[in-house]
Formats: C-alpha cells, sequence, structure tokens
C-alpha cells in the first residue's frame, strides 16, 4: 500500500502534468485553478496543500522545466574526448535545436521570463536567476577553451551573458511575430556565435577550428568570419 508520502508525490506529480496542459494551452494569465482542478480531476484543497496559489505552481513549473533544459545543454557541452574543441562546435547544433524544441513547447514561460528579465509582469528576480544561470554555464564553456588555447582575451562572463540576450530576444521575435523560420534562427545564431568566437581564435585555435565556421557562415548566408 503507497505510503502517505507516496500518494502526497503522486498528487503533486498530478497537478504538475496538469498545469503544464492548462497552462501551455492557454497561457498563465487565462489559465485559472479552476481549470487545473478540471484537468487533474482532483479537489480545489490539493492545489493549495501543495502550491501557495497559480503563480507559485507556475513558477514551480517553470524552475522545474528550466533545469532540465539547462542540464540536457550542459549534458550537450560535454565531450568524448578531453580537449576536443571541433567535437565541442559540433554540439551547438543540437544545443541551440534544443534550445527551440524549448521555446516551441513552452512558449507562455519564454514570454514570461523575457517580461521579467525587463522587470515587467512577473517575477524578476526568478528570471534573472535563470538568465545568469545560463549564462554562467556558456561562461564556462569559454574558460575551458581558453585553458585549452583556443581562445584568448575573452571576458566569458559578458559573452555568456550576450549569447543568451541573443538567443532570448530572437526566441521572442520568433514567437511574436514568425518572420523567419525555426531553421533560420538556429541557423543564423550559429553563425553569429561563430563568428564572435573567431575573434578571439589564437592560431591553435584557427589551425583546429579552419573551414567550419566559414562553412556554418555560408549555410546561413552570412560573410566569411575572418579567421
Amino acid at each position: 500500500m503507497p505510503s502517505f508520502e507516496d500518494r502526497k508525490a503522486e498528487t503533486r506529480e498530478m497537478i504538475i502534468r496538469a498545469g503544464c496542459k492548462v497552462f501551455s494551452e492557454k497561457g498563465y494569465h487565462k489559465a485559472q485553478v479552476a481549470d487545473i482542478v478540471r484537468e487533474a480531476g482532483i479537489s480545489t484543497g490539493s492545489i493549495y496543500a501543495h502550491f501557495r496559489d497559480k503563480r507559485d505552481l507556475y513558477e514551480q513549473i517553470l524552475r522545474e522545466n528550466l533545469e532540465s533544459l539547462r542540464n540536457k545543454l550542459k549534458e550537450l557541452s560535454q565531450t568524448k574526448t578531453p580537449g576536443d574543441v571541433r567535437e565541442r562546435v559540433s554540439m551547438w547544433r543540437p544545443a541551440f535545436t534544443a534550445f527551440f524544441d524549448y521555446v516551441e513547447e513552452h512558449p507562455d514561460q519564454i514570454l514570461l521570463m523575457v517580461r521579467g528579465g525587463l522587470g515587467m509582469d512577473y517575477d524578476e528576480d526568478l528570471a534573472w536567476e535563470f538568465f545568469d544561470a545560463f549564462a554562467t554555464d556558456i561562461a564556462d564553456d569559454f574558460r575551458k577553451w581558453e585553458d585549452l588555447g583556443f581562445i584568448s582575451g575573452v571576458n566569458a562572463p559578458l559573452m555568456g551573458h550576450i549569447i543568451t540576450g541573443m538567443c532570448l530576444h530572437v526566441a521572442l521575435s520568433y514567437l511574436k511575430t514568425r518572420r523567419f523560420s525555426r531553421t533560420e534562427a538556429i541557423e543564423t545564431l550559429m553563425a553569429a556565435t561563430y563568428a564572435m568566437v573567431s575573434w578571439y581564435l589564437t592560431e591553435k585555435g584557427k589551425k583546429e577550428l579552419s573551414g567550419m565556421m566559414a562553412d556554418q557562415a555560408c549555410r546561413a548566408g552570412l560573410p566569411e568570419p575572418p579567421l
């Protein structure tokens, strides 16, 4: 027989699943606790036994989903062979693809994150927490590149925030305007990242990555980066 703690965890998971579905279909503002109650097939009291209110539920869903995305991106940044910069670069496309998978699966979360980052309509501290976390992970990768001698002179934390901000702004534009396709977004983000990295390449880095960056720029219709 399931213990009290097991039943409690199961109920919480039911609420999380129902909340994800309702928020995804209606967005944060239009979604009501009553909608989540109906979707989960539980009482209103059960929700308030686990979450303070709708915002608390949404924030916990957001936190869990973003942490899952962050872990996936960190996993993609790992290489089978330490110091293999070409393998590391080859994982940029899967990483950008995973990011856009998240954008399309959770558009309401991206919109609220960006609004929060601008100090509008949401918890600014929570938004900043994840902006900073993603930027820190990117910065760590740039430090590894520098330690391996492939780049030099880069401000790793600043570069992390530049790439994070670039991705979020492109995601926002994609969701709000649809002026470009998902593929165009990924290709251009790849090319822009290549171009930025090329500025800091050492002779060792240029030798190792010769051709990769030029090919990516060509695919996105951008000028060849100055290697």
